[in-house]
């Protein structure tokens, strides 16, 4: 099997739902064919890894939030020695889109339905892909706390996130709303979703900077085709600089 194939931004046919189920990720497939998944974009997911630039070769990965499973795929078929997917069960798609993904791929990720802040891992990881699930979270402040205990020394997270438009040389987190004009809705009315919110906050540039250095990690902003594109979403890699506070 190819693996280059997977990486590619061309593609013959988009296929619609090939396992019956609605698709988030545009996933790539063997034959060259690509799932149809929510965004326009095809090539969304292909340029984002493209931007994210890692190597995980002969690594110890962590996704979180990995719902269909692009970026748990991409890290196997990059040299990943072990590759470990988490979702909450509240995505009516996982795990079953991901283990057909991987099926078709020939791919063996570690599948776990659960919160990563309070699930067991079997030792720390590498990496962690921490993409689009900063604004999900009540809390991002423990959420970092625990992202930080997850990685061995040295080890880096990938945060992608919505950024706040505020332009403040001062740490600002935008709160999300459905009343208020903000850069994103709140969707308290969403259907399916724990306690009915979809979104909390939005850091800018400043408070991510933060973010990191009060939970000791360094912080990149990186910069490539996937954020030229979509100016109002941001990618960071932050590296676990010292020892973790408690």
């Amino acid at each position: 099997m190819n693996a280059a194939i997977f990486f590619e931004q061309n593609y013959r046919n988009v296929v619609e739902r090939p396992n019956g189920r609605y698709w988030f990720h545009c996933m790539p497939l063997p034959s060259g064919d690509r799932i149809a998944g929510e965004h326009a974009d095809r090539n969304i997911q292909t340029k984002l890894w493209r931007t994210l630039g890692v190597n995980p070769s002969r690594k110890r990965v962590l996704d979180i939030g990995a719902n269909d499973g692009f970026f748990t795929i991409a890290a196997l078929l990059a040299g990943a020695d072990e590759v470990t997917a988490i979702n909450l069960d509240q995505c009516p798609t996982y795990p079953a889109n991901l283990s057909f993904a991987a099926k078709e791929w020939g791919v063996t990720p570690n599948i776990i339905v659960g919160d990563f802040q309070v699930h067991r891992f079997a030792g720390k990881f590498d990496v962690i892909f921490f993409l689009g699930v900063l604004y999900h979270l009540e809390n991002i402040f423990a959420a970092m706390r625990s992202l930080h205990a997850l990685l061995n020394e040295d080890g880096t997270l990938y945060i992608e996130t919505q950024m706040s438009q505020i332009q403040s040389p001062l740490p600002v987190y935008e709160g999300a709303s459905d009343v208020s004009p903000t850069v994103a809705k709140q969707y308290k009315t969403s259907s399916g979703l724990i306690g009915g919110v979809s979104n909390y906050l939005f850091p800018n540039e400043a408070a991510m900077q933060n973010l990191a250095y009060g939970f000791d990690f360094s912080c990149e902003r990186l910069e490539g085709i996937y954020t030229h594109e979509y100016p109002s979403r941001g990618l960071f890699k932050l590296t676990k600089s010292m020892p973790g506070r408690t």
